[in-house]
């Protein structure tokens, strides 16, 4: 018999996969005939099972035949699961590293030497995370435990097998189809969705073609960082309704610590804490909404894709990913202790090994799949949908859509022409010529301009001179940081390295402030 453990997921392929077991789902809620869908996928494919379902999920399965526990998690990683084992050998098991607190024979203990690895690209990359000994489960991946022990395997991986018999009219085609084919599965009948709307082309494409009623914008007070009036354009030109949802600096900073809370690591990501602040908003006016997440990913939508040549110059070449904004010296000058066994630049190596065989673009294309995309992106949907109550669904992380990507050469991606070339052509059919090629704003926060606040910037300074700071960081170091940011004379005079790099040292108090406060949280006295 096979008991479903833990599930948390969307499976989009219901329908035939009913089919195809033969089981009867009708007058099942969507819960009830998932838990049913992939308990008789396992007893059909056992280990292989991820590969017959397109959705997102995480599942922990037991057979009470053999005795054995079964984990398995989605190729692309939208949902989460946490393994931990114990000092007796008893293997512990969540879709949240929470769920381990309370279970007997967890320690809680910091995970000291990944610090260095979140200072540096403002998320927890890989597998470990930031307590010890809890690991997460890679996307693709499955474990099983018995009286033999823990077996790690996977049972997909990640490959790019360009096809150059298609031209764009034809990559813009498929695009269209599996589109109009994901929004058409990713609902049930009754379910009446939103959808999040920026000024970029991704969430209006999702609107365009979707039956979504309103689109809701994050906006702020400060137009220069608002896509609002963009958004709420196009939104008028499709005939929808549409909000935008202003988040103060109030409502960022008042969400810290539920945020980091809901998190369960540190996240530097100042546009993850001002969606969780919207989404809160949101949840009271909706509950269900669209969101753009994996277009960027998969059809190669940052900026940093456009110096793959500068990148190739280096004779060894390493690409860190699109977040990496403190480097070896860095670290070094503010932590106490610095383990340099454990290398951004091996990690990442490591990490993108495997890519180096296909051509540049595609090689970091694999290497933010197997870890930005992973790791930050999806991490972030699924912790805001968590924290918020708001059912946050992604139309593009659908495995037709990305078998579309992997198939597509580089061309159609990006290059002289602009990126997400062939996304953008098959939205040109839905949209205004200004609205699909329309330049990516990256979802600005003001938040520079928010920390100069005094009365933000006063709980910095408590976090940067606490016990918690003085056990892992160079107190004179940091304050120096936060000195230099706030234009004040530093205590400790670094004076090439500060003025040189303005422009960051906002995103270093952050992101170290971010771990105090996270550390407090988790370790501290509030714990």
């Amino acid at each position: 018999m096979i008991e479903v453990r833990a599930y948390a997921g969307l499976i989009r392929n219901h329908v035939e996969l009913a089919d195809e077991l033969g089981i009867e789902i009708a007058g099942f809620t969507r819960d009830e005939r998932e838990r049913a869908l992939v308990a008789a996928a396992y007893d059909r494919w056992g280990e292989q099972m991820g590969n017959h379902i397109n959705g997102q999920f995480a599942i922990v399965l037991y057979d009470t035949d053999k005795s054995e526990l079964f984990c398995t998690r989605d190729p692309l990683g939208a949902e989460l699961m946490f393994y931990y084992q114990t000092a007796d050998g008893k293997l512990l098991y969540g879709t949240q590293i929470k769920d381990l607190f309370d279970q007997p024979g967890f320690e809680r203990k910091l995970n000291r030497e990944l610090l260095q690895f979140y200072l540096g690209f403002t998320y927890v990359p890989g597998e470990e995370t930031l307590f010890e000994g809890v690991r997460k489960l890679e996307p693709g991946g499955y474990l099983t435990f018995d009286a033999k022990g823990l077996r790690l395997g996977r049972y997909w991986e990640l490959t790019f097998e360009p096809d150059e018999t298609k031209t764009l009219d034809d990559w813009a085609d498929e695009i269209e189809s599996v589109m109009e084919a994901s929004l058409h599965d990713i609902c049930d009948e009754g379910e009446t969705p939103d959808s999040f709307l920026s000024g970029g082309v991704d969430s209006s494409y999702i609107l365009a073609k979707s039956t979504a009623k309103c689109g809701f914008c994050v906006a702020y007070a400060d137009q220069k960082a608002s896509e609002e009036e963009d958004a709420r354009a196009t939104a008028k030109y499709l005939g929808r309704d549409f909000e935008g949802i202003t988040v103060t600096p109030e409502d960022f900073f008042s969400n810290v610590d539920e945020f980091l809370l809901a998190y369960e690591q540190p996240s530097a990501d100042v546009a993850g804490l001002s969606l969780y602040a919207a989404c809160k908003k949101v949840a009271e006016k909706s509950s269900l909404c669209f969101s753009g997440e994996g277009a960027d990913e998969f059809f190669a939508g940052y900026s940093v894709y456009g110096n793959v040549k500068r990148l190739l110059m280096n004779p060894d070449p390493v690409y860190f990913g699109t977040t990496y904004i403190m480097n070896d010296s860095e670290q070094r000058r503010y932590l106490k202790r610095f383990y340099k066994e454990r290398s951004a630049r091996a990690f990442m190596k490591e990490r993108g090994a495997e890519g180096r065989r296909y051509d540049p673009l595609s090689w970091m294309l694999y290497t933010d799949l197997r870890s930005y995309f992973e790791g930050s992106i999806l991490f972030n949907s699924t912790k805001i949908a968590r924290g918020t109550g708001l059912d946050i669904r992604m139309p593009y992380c659908d495995l037709r859509m990305f078998d579309i990507a992997r198939r597509m050469p580089s061309r159609f991606k990006a290059g002289k022409d602009g990126n997400k070339i062939a996304l953008r052509a098959a939205a040109s059919r839905a949209l205004p010529h200004e609205v699909a090629y329309r330049k990516k704003l990256g979802f600005p926060v003001p938040v520079r301009s928010w920390l100069t606040d005094p009365s933000v910037n006063a709980d910095i300074r408590r976090a940067f001179e606490s016990e918690a700071a003085a056990e892992f960081f160079n107190t004179d170091e940091i304050g120096a940081l936060l000195d230099a940011f706030l234009g004040q004379k530093p205590r400790v005079s670094h004076p090439i390295w500060f003025p040189r790099h303005q422009a960051l040292l906002w995103r270093h108090v952050w992101t170290i402030y971010l771990f105090i406060r996270w550390y407090e949280l988790f370790f501290g006295e509030e714990a």
